[in-house]
């Protein structure tokens, strides 16, 4: 019932087996009952769940509001009104793991450079040098896919 589809509920599901397995040594029958702890780590996935969707959510909201700001004549912002939310969403899931992190910090969760930084263990410029190399490596990857036929 919390989820919007069935494939998301059988991946909270799975999450939630995960984390039960790994943890099993951490359940204290002194603290309730091992179905509470159990029902717990099940909510705590859903919510997990929902921020993620919510911050690629954000993420395709700033990329989309970004092509709409830039000049007509900006070949990148030309690209983002072509595309859609999940040709977006796929190209940057298909970056590596840095990059796609930079972005989804910088743009989905709004956060300056500097908090970036703390968040992945770089300073203020290293973040922003990331942040550049993460969109310059982003529109490779849409531009070569728009000249695809």
């Amino acid at each position: 019932m919390i989820t919007r589809n069935d494939q998301e509920s059988a991946d909270i599901a799975q999450e939630a087996l995960l984390k039960v397995l790994c943890h099993l040594d951490r359940f204290d029958a002194k603290q309730g009952s091992f179905e509470s702890w159990l029902w717990r780590i099940v909510l705590n996935a859903a919510r997990d769940a929902g921020r993620a969707a919510g911050r690629r959510q954000s993420l395709l909201d700033r990329m989309r509001s970004l092509g709409r700001v830039a000049a007509a004549s900006d070949a990148e912002a030309l690209v983002l009104r072509r595309l859609d939310d999940d040709q977006l969403l796929r190209a940057v899931r298909r970056l590596a793991k840095q990059p796609r992190t930079v972005i989804a910090l910088r743009f989905g969760a709004g956060l300056s450079y500097r908090e970036i930084g703390q968040q992945i263990g770089m300073s203020e410029a290293a973040a922003l040098m990331a942040a550049r190399r993460a969109l310059s490596i982003l529109r490779r990857e849409i531009t070569s896919k728009e000249s695809l036929p």
